[in-house]
């Protein structure tokens, strides 16, 4: 199907749609959060190399009519510092699959559908199919390819306003397409006076004030693809993530953290679900139930750099047997039901972009799910408060950090999202952020993923990254399940706006099942 829509996956979640092959725990950026770095947790980074801004942060001068300012813009590295000896060549090669996300902006008053037409003319005909509809000054997206034809309608009678087709990529501007398809009923390029008193008077102050942020975006974007070479997916101008992000230097580079939640070894049984302490767990303070892990002090965890661009990391043994056992046990104790497509309406069966089954598995259900969380957190040094509702005093010493999280006492982190495939079952090249409305003061998204693979002995069902940046192949970055194995991979870029080359699929099975 051509449409690819922006979802989520399966498994645990920061607060955001889900992806999910096998067993996958999202982290959604929901608000920026605290980088909160854990004090007794060890990793390979030096304390310079984690503070510091990230080296491919480019300063960028820039006016667009609200006087001159500079914004820290991502720049990629070239492909050749991706690899440690000589490269294959110095220039990316050209991936196979040429997907890519689109926004539809929606810059007027009223309502407005998208419609995708499988053949140019089908909207005419009836055949085209609705696939958003975008309220007053928002913005939805999808997947999609070049030359894929769209419509946007009035909703209430399905008036065709305006038509456009997916544009192929730029050679002029690095290799990047079009992304960005606006709906402006009051812009006249003839006429950019005559625009703005229409603007002025046919909207109210607060709508005004919609219009004139969109088009902020939109100029702000020109500006950043000069610098970058990518388009502004985000709106103007989104804050850079505070969270901490694992650097990407090289295909093959292995960082390590430590974390205090050690691998259960035996099955606590029932006691499992009535120990769950969702509190901090201070200096030496025993661990819960720590008479059935690993007696070990520290577990050691390490990344390896499967894909610079996007970033995306493996870590092996991230589960253990009881623990895989444990998940899938918690999950298949309720109904599976038809996966979703996030924030994304229709049936995605009919689409057959997302076929598989899922359910839902809360942080509080079990004291083993809970360790998962916090190893999660260490793993990703994000404080694991940030992953639960927390104490008044968590609060306060958290937004002293992060300036106010909002919503207050929410967790970042959706629930732990478990996803069944059979065979021939599978989820699409997509993505998993989403665009807030403008109402969003942080312009919250799906910050990272965390992909937990929960058995292995399947044909098929490989999680694949087909637009990841390389010198040596236009096939895509396909990683192999492995029971117990983690993929953790980013959404984001260090400036703040969203990645398109995160597009990742959950392969058809051929054989066998997939959790």
């Amino acid at each position: 199907n051509p449409l690819q829509h922006q979802t989520r996956n399966t498994a645990c979640n920061m607060n955001s749609q889900h992806h999910f092959s096998s067993f996958i725990l999202f982290i959604v950026h929901i608000l920026l959060l605290s980088e909160c770095q854990c004090q007794q947790n060890q990793c390979s980074l030096t304390k310079k190399e984690i503070e510091s801004r990230d080296p491919a942060l480019v300063k960028m001068k820039y006016n667009i009519g609200d006087g001159k300012k500079t914004f820290w813009a991502y720049v990629t590295p070239p492909v050749s510092s991706f690899y440690q000896r000589d490269p294959p060549a110095l220039r990316k090669v050209t991936p196979m699959h040429n997907g890519q996300a689109a926004k539809f902006i929606n810059l007027s008053n009223n309502s407005i559908s998208v419609y995708w037409e499988p053949q140019p003319g089908a909207f005419d005909e009836g055949r085209a199919v609705e696939i958003r509809r975008i309220p007053p000054f928002s913005a939805k997206g999808t997947s999609t390819f070049p030359t894929h034809s769209f419509v946007y309608a009035t909703t209430d009678d399905g008036i065709a306003v305006k038509r456009f087709v997916v544009q192929d990529v730029d050679n002029a501007s690095d290799d990047v397409g079009e992304n960005l398809y606006p709906y402006d009923p009051y812009d006249d390029p003839s006429n950019q006076k005559k625009a703005h008193e229409i603007v002025k008077h046919e909207l109210s102050k607060q709508d005004e004030e919609m219009y004139w942020t969109w088009r902020k975006t939109l100029s702000f974007d020109k500006e950043y693809r000069k610098v970058t070479g990518r388009t502004y997916l985000a709106s103007y101008r989104r804050p850079p993530p505070i969270h901490f992000m694992w650097p990407a230097n090289y295909f093959n580079q292995v960082h390590w953290v430590t974390t205090r939640e050690t691998h259960f070894t035996s099955s606590p049984g029932d006691i499992a679900r009535t120990t769950v302490n969702l509190r901090r767990i201070e200096g030496d303070e025993p661990i819960a139930l720590e008479q059935y892990r690993d007696q070990a002090a520290y577990l050691n965890m390490s990344l390896k750099v499967l894909s610079c661009a996007p970033r995306v990391f493996e870590i092996e043994n991230f589960l253990s047997p009881i623990e895989v056992d444990h998940i899938i046990e918690m999950g298949t104790a309720a109904t599976l039901g038809d996966s979703t497509l996030g924030d994304e309406g229709g049936d995605p069966k009919k689409r057959n972009v997302r076929t598989s089954k899922n359910t839902w598995v809360s942080r509080h259900q079990s004291a083993i799910i809970d360790s998962i969380y916090r190893r999660a957190a260490d793993l990703m040094r994000i404080d694991e408060a940030m992953l639960r509702t927390r104490t008044k005093e968590e609060e306060h010493n958290i937004n002293k950090i992060s300036n106010n999280l909002k919503p207050a006492n929410k967790s970042i982190a959706e629930d732990l999202q478990l996803v069944h495939y059979s065979v021939s079952q599978e989820y699409q090249a997509h993505h998993d952020f989403a665009y807030a409305p403008l109402s969003d003061e942080v312009d919250s998204a799906r910050f990272a993923t965390l992909l937990l693979y929960l058995n292995e002995d399947m044909k098929g069902g490989e999680t694949a990254f087909p637009r990841y940046i390389n010198a040596h192949t236009f096939l895509p970055l396909q990683v192999k399940p492995v029971r117990g194995k983690a993929v953790l991979f980013y959404s984001q870029l260090p400036d703040g706006n969203f990645d398109d080359f995160s597009q990742h699929a959950a392969k058809k099975v051929f054989s066998g099942e997939k959790w």
